[in-house]
């Protein structure tokens, strides 16, 4: 028996509108897949995996991105954080999963079977009120689903770094100091995290983020974001 739901509200394409789902056939063809880069440098990387000669200090071990940030993936990503359409997600999901097969996420689906914990890029507690949900947990929790891995709330904001968007490199890089810590109320059950949030812009979030958790005894980190 089908969702009840889909009979009530139909699914219909976030592109164009035709009934059946939310990423129709011809609208995921419009889809752009981004080539993985290493998270030090940001030069092409064949498997997400940091360089060799890029190893710094609390670096992250490597990145997995699916999409271009533009077109139809922009407007899924931007419905979900600013909408609340977060049954977008699952359907996004199960596509990421058959870009999986490929041979460009080998190192990442090793990465999986190790069974990281999925930590998502916390929220600034005044900004979480204002919107009432945090996007990178909610990834987080539809890929516990998807992937058997456990979530768990590690971080904690303790900076509100205002909106990141328009700012330069530098700008965004100098806002982050500082900006997380570790939250002693949670666990976390191994040295492995999948670092979670929605987009890799200048990746100056996860690097920070990345930083914490090695300072405080994580031994591999790799990031995972739907768009850069």
């Amino acid at each position: 028996m089908g969702n009840w739901l889909d009979v009530i509200y139909p699914r219909q394409c976030v592109g164009c509108g035709k009934a059946g789902s939310y990423i129709c056939r011809d609208c995921e063809v419009g889809m752009w897949e981004e080539e993985q880069i290493c998270p030090v440098c940001c030069r092409l990387s064949g498997y997400g995996a940091r360089h060799e000669y890029c190893r710094k200090p609390w670096s992250m071990d490597g990145l997995t991105c699916f999409w271009t940030y533009e077109g139809l993936t922009r407007k899924l990503i931007t419905k979900v954080k600013y909408n609340f359409y977060f049954d977008y997600l699952r359907e996004f999901i199960i596509l990421n999963s058959e870009l999986l097969k490929r041979t460009e996420f080998t190192y990442f689906n090793r990465y999986l079977e190790l069974k990281p914990a999925a930590v998502p890029i916390p929220l600034f507690e005044k900004r979480l009120k204002e919107r009432g949900f945090n996007q990178a947990e909610v990834i987080a929790k539809t890929l516990e689903k998807q992937w058997g891995l456990d979530t768990n709330n590690l971080l904690v904001r303790v900076k509100d770094t205002g909106r990141q968007v328009g700012r330069t490199r530098e700008e965004r890089l100098k806002a982050m100091e500082g900006a997380f810590e570790i939250n002693h109320k949670s666990q976390i059950s191994n040295d492995k995290v999948l670092l979670v949030d929605d987009v890799w812009t200048t990746g100056a979030t996860m690097r920070e983020a990345a930083k914490v958790l090695k300072q405080t005894g994580t031994r591999r980190v790799w990031g995972l974001v739907l768009a850069r």
